[in-house]
């Protein structure tokens, strides 16, 4: 593939990655209009809600095999094609029952992205694969701060149905451009299990590892703004609180999409295993500063910039050296299994976290903050793989 084919494709993979994530961004600030429309309650759309999220996770190990088997230019484009039709079913959606079966599809095609697209940068890449896996991470960031507003002013002006249609399009626009590209990339076909894949040396740190990060990231992701309400800013009137908690909570992702970047460049640099030591020390500096400064307008800003820039920082150098250290016929496996460890098994932290915030909400961070500890150890044990630069290919976007 010529460096211009190459550059295009990632252009295309960082759109892609944005809507991947927009799809299951347009329902939180709709919930009340759809619940009203719908004449059903919030926690029937919370069960649909987990169902969803539970098949996105497995489809992971589905499109991480099957990417080692098929053209992945080819599984992307179809995970893009039907996640964005699946939303046309939303249009005779009358009831929950309907709603949720159109919410499972577009789940259900969106769930083999990750692991996919993943295997295809780290082929097509090399040389420069955390770079690559940067740009393509900050396009997901920016797809998760822009949809939520996105898909409200839409639902608002239009009716919520068409949130889903007009995002749904525009993945199915972007499938008919990868049609159009002809993308060619080598064949690496893989007869390879699951099992196997665990005998690559020091692999099983990198899952390890990935579990525990995942713990904390489910935690805060989902409780980061409750916590803001009812700890530091409990100095300031009620909806002030609520205001600024999910402001702090966008400008995580603001801090993210340069930590995207940043871990990209400094793992081509330095290697993975100092970024991911770095970004891990980061995360556990901000969650300090956030739990025990005196002051908030020092400790949520410190937290803001630490957490985002070395939490999404750590992507690319983790995606990068799995690949470094995974045969080619195997990494759509390793992938799919990495975005199950974290997004997956690292989602019981959202039940213990909740239980402990009925309790403490202190104990609930300093839970979460043990995690972070946890995985700052074993990014010491990581393995320190460098990629091979004989065969190069640059990113300059």
């Amino acid at each position: 593939m010529s460096e211009k084919g190459r550059n295009r494709l990632l252009v295309l993979l960082s759109v892609a990655h944005s809507l991947n994530h927009s799809l299951f961004l347009i329902a939180p600030p709709l919930l009340l209009i759809i619940m009203n429309d719908l004449k059903t309650s919030l926690g029937a759309l919370g069960i649909v809600g987990t169902a969803g999220s539970i098949v996105y996770g497995v489809g992971s190990l589905v499109g991480g095999p099957l990417s080692d088997r098929v053209n992945e230019v080819r599984i992307v484009t179809i995970c893009l094609a039907f996640a964005g039709a699946s939303s046309l079913i939303l249009i005779f959606a009358s009831n929950i029952f309907i709603y949720g079966i159109a919410l499972i599809l577009m789940a259900t095609w969106a769930g083999l992205y990750h692991p996919t697209a993943n295997s295809l940068i780290s082929k097509v890449f090399r040389g420069h694969m955390a770079e690559a896996m940067g740009f393509h991470g900050v396009g997901g960031t920016l797809g998760v701060m822009f949809t939520p507003i996105a898909a409200f002013a839409l639902g608002i002006a239009f009716g919520w149905q068409f949130s889903f249609l007009f995002f749904g399009a525009l993945s199915v626009v972007v499938s008919l451009l990868f049609l159009k590209n002809k993308f060619k990339q080598e064949r690496f076909r893989s007869q390879s299990s699951i099992r196997e894949v665990f005998g690559t040396p020091g692999l099983w740190r990198i899952f390890v590892f990935n579990i525990v990060l995942g713990l904390y990231m489910k935690g805060l992701e989902y409780f980061l703004p409750a916590y803001l309400v009812l700890k530091p800013f409990q100095v300031l009137d009620k909806g002030s609180a609520e205001f600024w908690a999910a402001v702090s909570a966008t400008l995580v992702l603001v801090s993210g999409v340069l930590g995207q970047w940043l871990g990209g460049k400094s793992a081509d640099v330095f290697g993975s295993k100092k970024v991911l030591i770095a970004t891990s020390l980061g995360v556990l500096a901000g969650l300090v500063f956030l739990q025990f400064t005196p002051f908030w307008f020092i400790g949520v800003p410190a937290f803001i910039v630490l957490y985002g820039l070395s939490f999404y920082g750590h992507q690319p150098a983790l995606n990068s050296l799995a690949g470094i250290m995974t045969p080619k016929d195997r990494r759509g496996i390793v992938y799919g299994m990495l975005f199950f460890t974290s997004f997956g098994l690292g989602s019981i932290s959202l039940a213990i976290t909740g239980y402990l915030m009925e309790h403490s909400v202190d104990l609930s961070f300093y839970v979460l903050t043990a995690f972070a500890v946890g995985a700052l150890l074993l990014s010491l044990i990581i393995p320190d793989v460098r990629e091979n630069k004989e065969s190069k290919a640059k990113v300059t976007t």
